[in-house]
């Protein structure tokens, strides 16, 4: 049995673990976008790929850095937030060690570092032009939040977006447990078989930027509650929190798209230098 809960918990349909394609399912062309190949690379020598998609604006607002969730790789995650390239922002996107073009396999450890290397990749294609904003989905919130204090330009980034997203590996497992009624007996295990180590919860307390959370009620991946938890832990003093009554797994700008969407560029407005 504790074989079969291990099993379950890594197959990645929880959305805690990982579930990478080589494949790419769309090109931005076929949406008549135009995009820069980004090849960089992680301190331990894996070789990352990513695209950069500049805005059709002549005066750029900002730049996204997309932290994606954890299935499939950047041809599909990046169709989320490409909407914001018409309304003045650039979009980085870039694909985890064993997604897409991106070398190695997927890890904890191994994705910490890809994440501080994407960081600073991101920056450099920013360029000091307007906003910098890190954009974590699922799996990618985990895994911006545990690397953001440990990036040396931390105090450039603007906001952190942590939607539908976790800051516990070992919640996600138990919570995931607990909701199959053929698990939930076994749920504690979670606490066990699944790693923390590379946790965001671990530094929570250093998130200072200011920071906007987005729940989803019927979210059937990552429970609602773990996002609100996530809120709550956060000391920054600007923050908020966006709770979807009928919002499922990342479809904040595809529920009521046109609400929050207005909701999320007055948001950037607010805070642009003027």
């Amino acid at each position: 049995m504790r074989f079969l809960i291990l099993l379950f918990l890594s197959s990645g349909c929880s959305g805690v673990f990982y579930q990478p394609s080589r494949n790419h399912f769309t090109e931005p062309a076929q949406f008549k976008l135009k995009h820069q190949e980004v090849f960089f690379e992680s301190s331990d020598g894996t070789k990352l790929h990513g695209w950069f998609l500049p805005t059709t604006s002549k005066k750029p607002k900002g730049t996204i850095i997309q932290f994606h969730g954890n299935a499939e790789n950047l041809s599909t995650h990046y169709l989320s937030l490409i909407w914001l390239i018409e309304q003045g922002y650039n979009l980085f996107t870039w694909d985890y060690r064993g997604y897409g073009k991106s070398e190695g396999k997927p890890s904890q450890a191994g994705i910490y570092l890809d994440a501080l290397a994407a960081l600073m990749k991101g920056r450099e294609l920013h360029a000091g032009k307007g906003l910098l904003i890190v954009y974590g989905q699922s799996l990618g919130g985990a895994v911006s939040l545990r690397a953001l204090p440990d990036f040396k330009y931390v105090n450039e980034i603007n906001i952190l977006v942590h939607d539908s997203g976790f800051a516990s590996y070992q919640d996600v497992g138990f919570s995931v447990l607990k909701s199959r009624w053929f698990f939930w007996p076994f749920s504690p295990l979670a606490f066990l078989l699944v790693s923390d180590e590379y946790a965001g919860e671990k530094v929570l307390s250093k998130i200072h930027l200011p920071t906007l959370v987005v729940v989803g009620e019927k979210d059937p991946v990552v429970s609602a509650k773990l996002g609100k938890e996530t809120y709550k832990k956060i000391p920054s003093y600007r923050k908020w929190l966006w709770i979807l009554p009928e919002g499922r797994h990342i479809d904040v700008f595809h529920h009521g798209e046109e609400r929050y969407r207005k909701q999320f560029l007055a948001l950037l407005e607010q805070l642009s230098p003027h």
